[in-house]
C-alpha cells in the first residue's frame, strides 16, 4: 500500500512538473513577444513626422543687372567706369554691314563746345567734358573723330558703326598719348568703338591716323564764320583748295578717299 501511494505521489509530481513547465514556457513566449510588439507600437507612435525642411529665402540686397558690360569683352568697373562706352546705350546703334567708301575727319572748336557744356551744366560738368572744359584748359581746334562713311547713306544710322561690337576699355596709358588732340578719355574710347573699329585693326592705328591728318592741317586760333573758316582753311592748306568742305555750329568736316587723299564731302 505504501508503495502504491509513493508511485501515485510520484506520478502527481511529474504531472505537476510537466504542467508547470508548459505554463512557464507559454508565459515566457507571451512576455518575450509583448515587448517587441509594444516596442514596435512605441516606435511607431514616436516616429517623427518628416515635414518639408524650411529653408529661409534670402532676398538679394543688390540686383545685378546684365548690361553691355557683360556683353563686352572683359571689363572691370574700376578701370573703365567713367570713360567706357556701352553700345546698347547709344541712341543710333550698330551698323556692322555698311560699306566703308570714304572717311570724314570731324574737327571741333573747343571753346564753342565748352560754352554749350557750361550753359547746360554750369559748374557740374559731366566727367566726359571735365578734362576738355575744366579750369585752365586752353584747347582750340581738336579732333572729334575720324568716321568711315557709306556713300549711299541717307541717315546717320546708315554709316558704319560699332562694327566689332561692344569693345573693352582701352588702357589709360594709350588714351593719354592722344589727349592733346582729342581731350577726353570717353571721347577717344567712344570714337574707337563707334567708328575706328570699322576700318582699323587697332585703336593705336586709328588714333595715329587721326593725329597724322590733324598735324597736316593749319588751323585758325579764333572762331570764324562758316565762310571765313572755309576761306582761311583753303588759303593756308593748299590740299584743301578745291575741296568741298562741310561745317556745323562748332565743327568742321574734311573728307578723304580710301587712299587718304582729300576729296569733296557729300552735301548731306
Amino acid at each position: 500500500m505504501k508503495k502504491l501511494t509513493s508511485i501515485l505521489s510520484l506520478i502527481v509530481l511529474v504531472i505537476l512538473a510537466i504542467w508547470q513547465y508548459f505554463t512557464d514556457t507559454t508565459k515566457t513566449k507571451h512576455q518575450s513577444s509583448s515587448p517587441v510588439i509594444e516596442q514596435t507600437k512605441q516606435t511607431k507612435v514616436s516616429e517623427p513626422k518628416f515635414e518639408p525642411k524650411f529653408e529661409p529665402k534670402f532676398e538679394p540686397q543688390f540686383e545685378t543687372k546684365r548690361t553691355d558690360i557683360e556683353k563686352s569683352a572683359v571689363k572691370s568697373l574700376d578701370v573703365f567706369f567713367f570713360f567706357d562706352v556701352i553700345m546698347r546705350n547709344d541712341h543710333i546703334g550698330q551698323n556692322a554691314k555698311a560699306p566703308v567708301d570714304y572717311y570724314m575727319l570731324a574737327l571741333s572748336w573747343s571753346p564753342g563746345f565748352c560754352d554749350i557744356q557750361r550753359e547746360k551744366y554750369g559748374d557740374q560738368l559731366p566727367y566726359s567734358s571735365q578734362y576738355q572744359c575744366g579750369n585752365n584748359r586752353t584747347f582750340g581746334w581738336v579732333v572729334h573723330g575720324l568716321w568711315p562713311q557709306n556713300a549711299n547713306a541717307r541717315a546717320v544710322s546708315d554709316h558704319p558703326r560699332f562694327c566689332k561690337g561692344d569693345l573693352p576699355a582701352l588702357p589709360k596709358g594709350l588714351l593719354a598719348q592722344y589727349l592733346a588732340i582729342s581731350p577726353g578719355e570717353k571721347l577717344l574710347q567712344g570714337e574707337w568703338e563707334k567708328h575706328g573699329s570699322c576700318a582699323f585693326d587697332s585703336a593705336q592705328q586709328y588714333f595715329a591716323k587721326e593725329q597724322e591728318l590733324f598735324n597736316a592741317l593749319k588751323l585758325p586760333n579764333q572762331k570764324l564764320s562758316r565762310d571765313e573758316l572755309f576761306g582761311w582753311m583753303k588759303q593756308h592748306n593748299p590740299q584743301l583748295k578745291n575741296a568741298y568742305l562741310r561745317a556745323s555750329r562748332n565743327e568742321l568736316f574734311i573728307c578723304y578717299d580710301k587712299k587718304w587723299q582729300v576729296m569733296n564731302c557729300q552735301s548731306k
